[in-house]
């Protein structure tokens, strides 16, 4: 019976303690940064950031267990195998079609007569547009 309770203790979620263990790090790094030895660039003032030293320290072992904890639980995994088709089913011989490609429809070229002309009735509405605007402002 004691043999049966002697055993490697493994989360069902290791994942999520990974992440969690890096996102603490992260939050106690910036503590660290945020200190007074970054401020004033000196390791003599550690006694005020001693806090944020020994949850950044705490944090670091646990990260570096759980990877490692988590490395050993995938590496004794059995690899996954993508499931086989049934050998029954017959398999399809698919053709290409002949179909005609899409194509863009050609752009009409104008001549630079026409293109003026256009301008000008744009500047001719623009214009119209603006009086009426101003009749009615003023």
């Amino acid at each position: 019976m004691a043999s049966h309770a002697v055993g490697r203790k493994e989360p069902q979620d290791i994942e999520i303690t990974v992440i969690g263990n890096a996102f603490c790090l992260l939050i106690a790094s910036a503590g660290l940064l945020a200190g007074s030895m970054t401020t004033n660039l000196s390791l003599a003032y550690w006694r005020e950031d001693i806090v944020a030293l020994g949850i950044s320290v705490i944090m670091g072992i646990r990260l570096l267990r759980s990877l490692t904890a988590a490395m050993a639980q995938y590496q004794d995994a059995p690899p996954v195998h993508q499931p086989r088709r049934a050998e029954t089913q017959e398999r399809v011989n698919v053709q290409p079609e002949k179909v005609v490609k899409g194509q863009l429809p050609s752009t009409p070229s104008f001549s630079p007569d026409q293109v003026v002309e256009e301008v000008v009735k744009r500047i001719e509405t623009q214009k119209a547009d603006a009086a009426k605007k101003n009749k009615f402002t003023n």
